[in-house]
């Protein structure tokens, strides 16, 4: 069972890993799932929707594998933690049908981590060093997507002040690529070691309501709903607000469809909604999901390497016994991944060495 983005350039891991366990349903993340590649992958293999509250419910998703698999043991390849609730409810309804969990992000890792104990194996990769490329990569993308969105409103980034709340993998890559841009870089996180490494780079730092009115772009990439209806009111007129993962995990902003709030809204492009109360405004970017699956999140290659990685995890628990608890990938695995993907995707022949000319003769 397969939770995944479905995006332009990521999907060839679909036949691969159904050649390792075959592909029972896809279920795509409904904020990530690029139409002309859901048509594709639909062709192909059966597309099921995703829900996160059916998937926390224990009878239902009992039921719901137990039909997707029909007698046979299940991996379940996830993004997000979305068996994690009700997992330990299946593995006890379905005993030795679930063969084990591949966890893809750190969101997801803290929602399994979270249970009282894990009642069957989990492989996580989200710590992996083979995703840092991945991690850096959906930092620019969710730039890139947030500057096409203020240009098409008129706007630019350079010589803006920025606040980023996380500096984690994906948010120092989103603090870098605002760097590049010639944005001036506030970063805040709750650890004091990636506070400290943010500021030994060079990044301003404030405490929280000043960073955020003193910010024309605020980008959360905390995971934990750092931003709810409180701070807006912090917000400097006209600020605009991004979010790096799902917006029920990065924001809590359900109010601002109260009318209690007495928010007003316009949309002023697709992606981008301007609320309005009391003469101050805000832009919202992606209604507060991850902005950068607004165009597709290209990623290119680098993509490839964390797939491997979750197809490998998915092997390991297709064809070994594990007892319950917490996996990674070993350390000559993901060598072995990473020297495959250099030979495919970096070739030197003998005209060319690092792209400089022709190789000097020996």
């Amino acid at each position: 069972m397969v939770i995944t983005h479905l995006l332009p350039g990521q999907m060839d891991f679909l036949p691969v890993l159904d050649r390792v366990a075959s592909v029972a349903a896809v279920l795509p993340k409904p904020k990530s799932a690029d139409r002309r590649t859901l048509e594709a992958v639909t062709a192909s293999y059966r597309c099921d929707p995703l829900n996160r509250s059916n998937f926390a419910a224990p009878a239902w998703l009992t039921a719901y594998l137990d039909d997707r698999a029909a007698g046979r043991p299940l991996v379940l390849a996830d993004i997000g933690g979305y068996f994690a609730p009700a997992l330990a409810a299946v593995c006890e309804a379905l005993p030795g049908r679930i063969a084990g969990v591949v966890e893809d992000t750190e969101n997801g890792l803290r929602r399994y981590l979270a249970l009282p104990r894990l009642p069957c194996p989990v492989y996580t990769v989200a710590r992996s060093p083979l995703k840092e490329p991945e991690d850096r990569l959906v930092g620019e993308a969710i730039v890139f997507s947030t500057e096409s969105l203020l240009r098409r409103l008129g706007e630019v980034l350079p010589g803006r002040q920025a606040c980023v709340l996380g500096f984690g993998k994906i948010g120092a890559g989103i603090a870098a690529a605002l760097h590049a841009r010639h944005v001036r870089v506030t970063v805040l996180d709750t650890d004091p070691v990636r506070q400290a490494q943010a500021i030994s780079i060079g990044y301003g730092w404030a405490r929280l309501p000043d960073a955020i009115a003193a910010a024309d772009l605020v980008v959360s990439a905390t995971g934990s709903r750092a931003i709810g209806m409180q701070h807006l009111t912090l917000l400097r007129d006209g600020a605009v607000l991004a979010g790096a993962t799902s917006g029920d995990d990065e924001f809590d902003l359900a109010g601002l469809h109260d009318p209690a709030a007495a928010f007003t809204s316009t949309e002023l492009i697709p992606g981008v909604v301007r609320y309005t109360r009391s003469g101050r405004s805000f832009l919202l970017l992606g209604g507060g999901n991850a902005v950068n699956f607004l165009h597709t999140s290209a990623l290119g290659p680098a993509i490839h390497l964390i797939k491997a990685e979750i197809i490998a995890a998915a092997a390991r628990l297709a064809t070994e016994l594990h007892d319950p608890g917490l996996y990674e990938v070993p350390t000559a695995v993901r060598a072995r991944i990473a020297a495959a993907w250099v030979e495919a995707f970096q070739p030197l022949d003998d005209t060319a060495v690092c792209g400089f000319g022709k190789a000097p003769t020996r």
